[in-house]
């Protein structure tokens, strides 16, 4: 029997073990006294789990945060909303998870006032388990709540308490790989499970050689501590303990490991290594618990792996240096692999980045397992180009990363004749689209050679470039690490700037060209980073390629329908019009998430527009077509947009999920002046009205474009012309005052 599967449990039940006191500390934080009271009421004399309840009592948050401070075993918190001031039950969560660091610890929280905070939304903001009337709680349904809560804390104990187990699993591990023979390493085992296991030093390790053959109680005794030391090199026999004895003959008959009230006896063999098995045993004086057996079971694999040659260091390095599903190197041993290189080597060297362009989509489209079929094809065909000792790895979900001697040609046209010839997954052939970055090791050649991890991130930043610049391949150069550094710092800073949704939005009018009636709105993102406007290009693409789009155009979302609220109760009502990017809508919760933000605030989908781009959304326009459709049919509208700079949305335009045409700026910027652009744009129209879609013109200005505009029928523009783009507050303003201008009738 294979060491992997020598254990054998009970199934887990439903009631929280192995805590070590008898009793579950909750903390209830309300600063009206008669509630307080009334909770220990019902809290009084309760058991639960068949463990009683300690409740412990604040009236403010500062002191509440006190008593959490002290009482790290506290696993449930009844909060109240509203207490010094309205959002202090709020403010006291964020100190509880992100100062105090307690993300064990279940908060539940109650107001006294149904209407104070959205069910959704506080537990989309703020890390909380539960919410609650307090006018909803009966004593019973109380006390239902806490135990479930009580139940969920227990569990992420026990997970806490694996995690610190396992890393003595590791420690462990780490000391038997400095073994380099049978006696050190049986020694040092028997020690380090008394120790993992928190017993005194007293057990056997005993060899049997050909368990077939050799009869248990001529197996030799490798190693003996404490009272058993007498024993060691003997044989099995020479132990007068009977029942002991017992025990070794039931795990060699049965093959598994077996433990007793005071005794645990692990077995191991591995037929495909060696003919040997290994009879290990502990005097525990208790029977194991369930997560002491876990970390046995843990530790036993790696024992097992030091039985068979010692090889429990190579095991833990192969789970360190290779890729989890693909079995090939990774990162970790792409990094080692350039530390390893000698100094005059690297000199010579070159770190080459192949990236798959729109990885998250093709994962969203065709599924995992084909994006890893994907990789593993891309890693054969360029380690067939390589030579042996030229590392290859994949150094992220969509990147491998090459070490390669510089005196071999890796240009633009080796990469693209390589990576050119379709890849066959699953039968069939996929072309595919890769990025190239290259980095010369020694490209400032008076300068120490940098470490390994700033090497392979220059290499990867210098993708990131020729993804903005929009090109297949690229070498970096000394004057791109400034700007590799400071796009790191930036998308850092994007990354908080999304999660304290400091990202706001300015509008721009849509007008009817024909009668100048305001139409709708376009909201665009803006972004301030220390008082400065940073370039919605920059961070957008930004987001883009870091897969933070979705996130950002999500909040974007949240901020229109906020706009859109506050416009309403204005007086002033029209549909606002919100970016969706191509991975928003191959993203299955997108949809229902956006819904979700709509309901939220009370916004009718109507009042929302959708402008996808075009080029991106008929690349994949099969996939993204029936949640479009779906998004129709709920009453939102739906505007490809930038209209015209790409073609292959004509073979789709007869059966197009859009409502409504958006015609490029690049066009209207040329109207006047260029006829071919101007049959460019009356095409558009006609297509508009042939199939009965809304067509809007962007960039509008100067009153001659948009004279022309209305002389080719364009219904509705918009543009610097009309209004730039502005605040909220600003365009409800801007929107009296035109009103009020505007022609009558």
């Amino acid at each position: 029997m294979a060491s992997e599967s020598l254990f054998s449990f009970t199934q887990e039940d439903s009631t929280p073990r192995h805590s070590k006191t008898d009793h579950w500390k909750i903390l209830s934080v309300e600063d009206d006294s008669a509630y307080q009271a009334s909770l220990a009421f019902a809290l009084e004399n309760q058991r639960i789990f068949d463990r009683s309840i300690v409740l412990l009592k604040a009236n403010s948050a500062s002191e509440a945060a006190d008593i959490i401070a002290t009482n790290p075993d506290l696993s449930v918190i009844l909060l109240d909303v509203v207490m010094e001031t309205d959002d202090a039950g709020l403010k006291l969560v964020g100190t509880i998870r992100e100062v105090l660091g307690n993300a064990n610890v279940r908060i539940v929280l109650l107001t006294g006032q149904p209407s104070m905070a959205p069910r959704n939304d506080v537990m989309k903001r703020y890390d909380i388990d539960d919410y609650w009337c307090k006018s909803d709680l009966s004593s019973d349904f109380l006390q239902t709540i806490i135990a479930g809560n009580i139940r969920t804390w227990n569990h992420l104990q026990e997970l806490n308490r694996a995690k610190q187990g396992l890393q003595m699993v590791i420690d462990a591990s780490q000391q038997l790989s400095f073994k380099r023979n049978l006696q050190e390493f049986t020694q040092v085992l028997l020690e380090e499970i008394s120790r993992l296991l928190g017993v005194e030093d007293e057990g056997i390790v005993c060899s049997l050689i050909n368990r077939s053959k050799v009869p248990l109680d001529k197996a030799c005794i490798l190693a003996a501590t404490g009272k058993y030391a007498i024993y060691q090199q003997q044989p099995l026999s020479s132990i007068t303990d009977k029942p002991l004895l017992t025990l070794f003959q039931a795990a060699s008959w049965q093959r598994q490991h077996i433990f007793g009230n005071n005794v645990s006896i692990l077995y191991f063999e591995n037929k495909q290594i060696h003919d040997k098995a290994y009879i290990i045993m502990v005097n525990t004086e208790r029977a194991l618990s369930e997560h002491e057996t876990y970390l046995l079971e843990v530790f036993s694999t790696n024992i097992s792996n030091g039985f068979t040659n010692l090889a429990l260091n190579s095991r833990l390095s192969e789970l360190a240096y290779t890729h989890a599903t693909l079995g090939i190197p990774n990162r970790n041993h792409f990094l080692r692999s350039i530390d390893n290189t000698s100094e005059q080597d690297k000199r010579t060297a070159i770190i080459g980045v192949v990236k798959i362009d729109d990885f998250n989509d093709l994962t969203l489209t065709f599924g995992e397992e084909f994006c890893s079929d994907l990789l593993r094809s891309i890693y054969e065909r360029l380690k067939s180009t390589t030579r042996p000792l030229e590392p290859i790895a994949i150094i992220s979900q969509d990147s491998i990363g090459l070490l390669l001697n510089n005196t071999s040609p890796h240009d633009a046209a080796f990469f693209e004749q390589l990576l050119t010839p379709s890849f066959t997954i699953s039968g069939a052939g996929h072309s595919l689209s890769t990025t190239v970055g290259i980095l010369d090791v020694s490209v400032n050649s008076n300068q120490p050679i940098r470490e390994a991890d700033r090497l392979l991130r220059l290499a990867e930043g210098t993708v990131l470039i020729a993804n903005r610049e929009k090109l297949n391949y690229l070498r970096f150069e000394s004057h791109m690490e400034s700007d590799i550094s400071t796009r790191a710092k930036l998308l850092s800073e994007l990354r908080n700037a999304i999660h304290q949704q400091s990202i706001f939005i300015e509008i721009q009018p849509k007008i009817n060209l024909h009668s100048g009636s305001i139409t709708g709105f376009e909201a665009l993102a803006r972004w301030e980073l220390n008082n400065e406007r940073i370039p919605p290009d920059t961070f957008i693409l930004l987001a883009e390629t870091s897969g933070l789009i979705t996130k950002l155009d999500l909040l974007v979302a949240e901020k229109v329908a906020q706009a859109i609220q506050k416009m309403t109760k204005a007086g002033v009502s029209y549909p606002i019009a919100i970016n969706a990017s191509a991975p928003d809508l191959l993203n299955n919760d997108y949809r229902h998430k956006l819904f979700e933000i709509l309901d939220e605030y009370h916004i009718n989908p109507n009042q929302i527009e959708l402008e996808i781009t075009e080029t991106k959304a008929m690349r994949d326009y099969h996939v993204i077509a029936p949640q479009l459709r779906s998004m129709i049919e709920m009453g939102m509208k739906v505007s490809l947009d930038d209209f015209g700079t790409g073609y292959s949305s004509l073979a789709y335009i007869t059966d197009l999920a859009a409502t409504g045409l958006k015609i490029d700026r690049s066009f209207i910027q040329k109207l006047t002046l260029s006829e071919a652009d101007e049959k460019v744009v009356d095409m558009i129209l006609h297509l508009g009205r042939f199939f009965d879609l809304d067509v809007i013109a962007e960039g509008i200005e100067t009153p001659e474009q948009a004279e022309r505009l209305k002389q080719m029928n364009c219904p509705s523009g918009q543009g610097y012309l009309f209004s730039r783009p502005m605040s909220v507050d600003s365009a409800i303003q801007w929107v009296k005052l035109h009103n009020k201008q505007a022609p009558k009738g």
